[in-house]
């Protein structure tokens, strides 16, 4: 069901017009309109202006997304124009940038393959690598 924001007298129009923006706290609002903050508080929780604004907010965010899908035919025609950049960078950007969007993109794994060692082994290590460097000299 629309509520047209002309159910409400002129003074919660501009409430409604003011509020909608987000530009302002229920402090300034209440300032703005000469009103006391309570009288905000009341004015938003009526039903009729909750009406209003889940209706003007709805009607907007049909406006912003149609003008969006409006863009998309743009942003297409620029992204291919880019594939066609004779900057090799700016080219190779946007066919990556096409590819991974079309569920193409490259798979980002790092294998990593350690071992551990225990302390028994290290010392081990350690100990074969001190016999290896001396040479031993026959005592007759």
């Amino acid at each position: 069901m629309s509520t047209d924001i002309t159910v409400l007298d002129t003074k919660l129009q501009r409430f409604v017009h003011l509020y909608l923006t987000g530009a302002y706290t229920n402090k300034e609002l209440a300032g703005l309109m000469d009103v006391h903050i309570n009288t905000v508080y009341s004015w938003i929780n009526r039903e009729d202006v909750q009406m209003v604004i889940t209706d003007m907010q709805k009607k907007e965010h049909e406006a912003v997304e149609i003008r969006l899908k409006s863009l998309r035919a743009k942003a297409l025609e620029k992204m291919n124009d880019l594939m066609d950049s004779p900057i090799d960078g700016v080219a190779f950007q946007a066919c990556k940038d096409v590819l991974d969007r079309t569920g193409h993109k490259a798979k980002n794994e790092v294998k990593v393959e350690k071992t551990v060692k225990t302390i028994e082994m290290q010392l081990k290590d350690l100990a074969d690598n001190i016999f290896t460097d001396v040479d031993f000299v026959e005592v007759d």
